[in-house]
């Protein structure tokens, strides 16, 4: 992926190809409590969300059984990069090795959370939101740890390279970053009209507006699946 300016390897790139009355029964019953506002400013983590006002047991199988998957993502760390100023040789070896084998494990992980959260979705509206923040927090992840890979240091006297390498970068994240976009617009759009959801859609709209990029690559009302619908 990194070793190569020009184009990224073969095998790395397949990666990338990757009514309020009811929401107090939606995704389970329970007694609703006080929603404590997140961490928008966070990186991303479990720990960075809003409190979701039930006990996780209230919840409904399917939701439960998706946040737990969601929990298992995030429980993969991602693999320290070299060093700023680390070698062209040393930034191809890990990004093929350590980068390459955790790509393919986060995006198993992933893609199981999220087919989870696409049934608990279409619950109804709470579990919705819920969801929608989840994906886009874990594509949200991916994308950072590509963007945070320093540049060799071969580069530092070719800033025309240097730019090149840049905009490969960028390139390899954007899938990601575009899921991320695409669910935290829903869980924002979704949860904004009711009182109990809108610290989530607070949160998910901050978080949007703080990724990277524009949203240049989206059509209008374009969606794939039901975490990123918008059913106001």
């Amino acid at each position: 992926m990194i070793g190569a300016v020009i184009a990224p390897r073969p095998g790395l790139r397949r990666l990338f190809a990757l009514a309020p009355l009811g929401l107090a029964l939606a995704c389970g019953g329970g007694e609703v409590q006080v929603v404590a506002p997140g961490d928008a400013f966070a990186e991303p983590s479990m720990e960075a969300l809003p409190s979701i006002g039930q006990s996780r047991e209230s919840l409904s199988e399917t939701m439960r059984f998706a946040w737990q998957l969601t929990e298992e993502s995030f429980e993969l760390a991602a693999p320290h990069p070299p060093p700023r100023g680390a070698s062209h040789a040393e930034l191809e070896q890990w990004s093929d090795s350590e980068l390459e084998r955790w790509l393919h494990a986060k995006n198993r992980l992933v893609e199981a959370a999220r087919a989870e959260l696409n049934a608990a979705a279409e619950e109804n509206r709470l579990c919705r939101v819920w969801a929608g923040a989840l994906v886009g927090l874990m594509y949200e992840d991916v994308a950072r740890v590509l963007l945070d890979v320093p540049m060799p240091r071969e580069l530092a006297s070719e800033p025309e390279i240097a730019d090149v390498y840049r905009e490969v970068v960028a390139a390899q994240a954007a899938p990601y970053l575009d899921h991320a976009r695409r669910a935290y617009r829903a869980c924002h759009l979704n949860g904004r009209r009711v009182d109990r959801l809108r610290p989530w859609s607070r949160f998910c709209a901050d978080r949007r507006d703080r990724l990277p990029g524009d949203d240049a690559s989206l059509a209008p009302g374009e969606s794939e699946t039901t975490v990123e619908v918008v059913r106001e």
